[in-house]
């Protein structure tokens, strides 16, 4: 697989009227197509921040982010965001939440809502169509919300805690329905979370920040069987040996950062 994201040299520096606050330095990485990207790390590391500079919602202060060759541009359609929240309109239904995406960028010709809608066959949601968001459960929202992502057919997905306001069996489920639908869907996904273990079951990579300024600390290679659903990865020995692993690693920076703050 060829390369679609490269990070290069990359640092963010936030500044107010009377300081300066270094978040991110030093961070490079690679990111193969269709290749699954978990970041994890201590609160306050520059997670999502990493997201926003990737989506061109901000701007490094140093360094550079190329997709596909390109700058991050927030009007581009080479990477679509999918939040924590679905953000369904609650007034439309299903369908037109859908389409949503499509009209916002203009793009809203027959051929792409036919897309959509294959889409919406092929992933179960076809009888919710005419429904109302209020109607769905949180589980079923998010899919919606990633269905109506898909239609723009970004190149990159970039996941910021999607299943974090979910209740833990919804939580399990979902990831298993997202992780099969971007590997049929043949797209590359970044996402960050809290949760080590939703990182293991999911990712091809992990990547590990230190305490702010956020750093890389480390990168998991995780080579489970393919035919593995993140549920069964959870239980096997190579999740639990590397959960221990990265916790660790996160408790580090964390007992670094009290250290440092100590009188």
């Amino acid at each position: 697989m060829g390369e679609l994201v490269r990070i290069s040299n990359l640092s963010l520096i936030y500044q107010s009227i009377d300081s300066e606050t270094l978040a991110l330095t030093d961070i490079n990485l690679e990111i193969k197509r269709e290749e699954f990207i978990a970041i994890v790390g201590p609160s306050g590391c520059g997670k999502t921040t990493i997201l926003s500079l990737i989506a061109g919602l901000m701007k490094p202060s140093a360094g550079e982010i190329t997709i596909a060759g390109e700058n991050p541009n927030p009007k581009s359609d080479l990477c679509a965001y999918m939040f924590q929240r679905d953000n369904l309109l609650p007034w439309r239904t299903i369908e037109k939440n859908i389409y949503f995406g499509l009209e916002l960028k203009h793009k809203n010709s027959k051929e792409n809502k036919a897309y959509a809608l294959n889409l919406v066959e092929k992933y179960g949601l076809k009888e919710f169509l005419k429904k109302h968001p209020s109607e769905l459960s949180g589980g079923m929202r998010q899919r919606v919300a990633l269905i109506r992502t898909l239609s723009l057919k970004p190149e990159l997905l970039l996941l910021d805690e999607p299943f974090s306001a979910l209740d833990y069996q919804t939580r399990l489920t979902l990831c298993d329905d997202i992780f099969s639908i971007i590997k049929r869907e043949k797209k590359t996904a970044i996402l960050v979370t809290h949760d080590i273990q939703e990182a293991i079951s999911m990712a091809d990579r992990i990547i590990v920040l230190t305490a702010r300024p956020g750093k890389i600390k480390a990168i998991h290679k995780l080579n489970f069987d393919k035919n593995l659903t993140p549920f069964n990865r959870r239980n096997t020995e190579q999740a639990k040996e590397l959960f221990d692993i990265i916790w660790q690693e996160i408790q580090d920076e964390k007992i670094k950062v009290q250290v440092e703050n100590k009188p």
